[in-house]
């Protein structure tokens, strides 16, 4: 059973792996390195596009600061009920966000990349589990 205190967790473990990611392509870009791209073969398409930066940041840096927010704001939201609303309004801009970058890849450079479709899925299932979380009765636990 889920102690009420903790039910954000898996929000965090689960924005660990999506730092991971967006880490790993972060590190990539600024060292040079390929990144290998056996599942989709639309790495470097996308991540070479003019829509992978943002203000000149690669959307990698984004990941790892929005990720890095989440995980804060997942652990603030096991205790206090303001950054349960906050983390709320995170994953759901983040969700929107994803569905843009999704949208880009297939419709408009029409190539994906299999890192790029990880951190974006992951994103909207994180706002689902955010949301099944916060309406959800926790077998007799009252809605804090």
């Amino acid at each position: 059973m889920l102690h009420k205190k903790h039910k954000h967790d898996i929000i965090v473990i689960f924005s660990v792996f999506g730092l991971a990611v967006s880490l790993f392509l972060a590190v990539s870009h600024y060292l040079g390195i390929p990144v290998p791209c056996g599942v989709t073969r639309g790495c470097d398409e996308v991540l070479n596009s003019k829509y992978s930066s943002f203000f000149g940041i690669p959307l990698s840096v984004w990941g790892v600061v929005y990720f890095g927010s989440v995980i804060v704001t997942a652990l603030l939201a096991n205790h206090y009920a303001i950054w349960r609303k906050i983390l709320t309004w995170v994953l759901g801009a983040g969700s929107i966000m994803a569905v843009i970058f999704l949208g880009i890849q297939f419709f408009v450079i029409k190539k994906v990349c299999q890192y790029c479709l990880t951190c974006d899925i992951l994103t909207i299932v994180l706002f689902l589990l955010d949301l099944n979380i916060e309406h959800q009765k926790w077998n007799g636990l009252e809605k804090l």
